[in-house]
């Protein structure tokens, strides 16, 4: 009897787990040395983030220098270097998706300071350690983005290489087929299994940063000819936030148009019908997150509201009793 619940119990865990990819390559890397410039070997690296439950260690080798990947991307890092008969340093970091940044920590001896500084993981000019092709957006620029209808596919036609011309939401890189490019969140393919497709909306509230890999994509992904869409969400922190927005258009702010008083022109509407049509779009946003337990527990909640009022083509009356009618298109 136990073993057949045992046996049960691993199907179930077998029949719901989800194929993940890593989220990124993310990472620190650099060297530590003294005020001299001479490497210090054995420095103790400590890199924590207690949002995403980060907690890792390294050791500077005989050259001082330290690796610490994968990491997941986001904000609030910590990282603190400890060297004996030194003064400790410890950094904010930010890291990026898909990105690290490399550098040279100096450590002065204890009696002289102790610093607390902040950088932000920025790709190398030159990477000669990876040859993936990539552009990240993070969420502070997508706000700036005057986007029409706020949706974060919009954004993927920004980065070289990606096109959407029929303007369905599922780009194409490089020429390649829509259903060539696997969308990921979280590391998790949202493709829809049938179409090849994304299959899965998402509130841009909710993104902390997209990744697009157009080129040059490491073991870690596959199933695609064209490339990656890499969606990092929002998580919760030791701080309480929240956040409201509102997207509107409508009629109101919207021109006549030109030829308005030319009764042939707008399919025979005429001035009085064309100014009846309407379209309004009402998007309100809204989320929220902190902790249910500090340095224990987080939440993040987001949602959006989508009302969209569009006119349609019909046909005339003119049309339906089967008159006669000039019109120029």
């Amino acid at each position: 009897m136990v073993a057949r619940r045992l046996l049960l119990a691993c199907l179930l865990v077998l029949a719901f787990n989800l194929p993940a990819l890593a989220q990124s390559n993310s990472g620190l890397r650099g060297v530590v040395v003294d005020k001299d410039g001479a490497p210090l070997p054995s420095a103790r690296i400590t890199v924590k983030n207690d949002s995403l439950g980060v907690n890792q260690g390294a050791v500077t080798d005989t050259k001082g220098e330290f690796r610490i990947v994968p990491l997941p991307p986001g904000k609030g890092y910590i990282l603190e270097v400890q060297f004996p008969g030194m003064g400790t340093i410890k950094m904010d970091v930010d890291i990026a998706a898909g990105k690290g940044f490399a550098t040279t920590i100096t450590l002065r001896p204890s009696s002289e300071m102790t610093e607390h500084v902040k950088i932000t993981a920025a790709t190398d000019v030159v990477n000669t350690e990876s040859t993936t092709t990539s552009t990240t957006f993070t969420s502070e620029f997508i706000d700036s983005l005057p986007i029409l209808g706020r949706n974060y596919q919009d954004v993927l036609t920004l980065a070289p290489g990606v096109s959407d011309v029929d303007g369905d939401g599922n780009p194409t890189i490089h020429g390649s087929r829509d259903v060539d490019v696997v969308t990921l969140v979280d590391g998790v393919s949202t493709n829809d299994p049938l179409t090849g497709k994304r299959g899965q909306e998402l509130n841009i509230e909710s993104i902390q940063e997209i990744e697009v890999k157009t080129a040059g994509a490491t073991a870690d992904y596959g199933r695609a000819q064209g490339g990656f869409v890499n969606i990092v969400t929002k998580s919760g922190g030791n701080e309480f936030e929240g956040r409201f927005s509102l997207f509107w258009r409508g009629k109101t702010l919207d021109g006549d148009g030109a030829g308005i008083d030319d009764p042939r022109l707008h399919g025979g509407l005429g001035v009085i019908g064309l100014r009846q049509l309407k379209f309004n779009d009402f998007e309100p946003f809204i989320s929220v997150g902190g902790p249910i337990k500090k340095d224990k527990a987080w939440y993040f909640f987001t949602a959006e509201y989508i009302q969209l009022q569009d006119p349609v083509n019909a046909l005339t009356q003119a049309f339906v009793r089967g008159t006669k009618e000039d019109r120029v298109f």
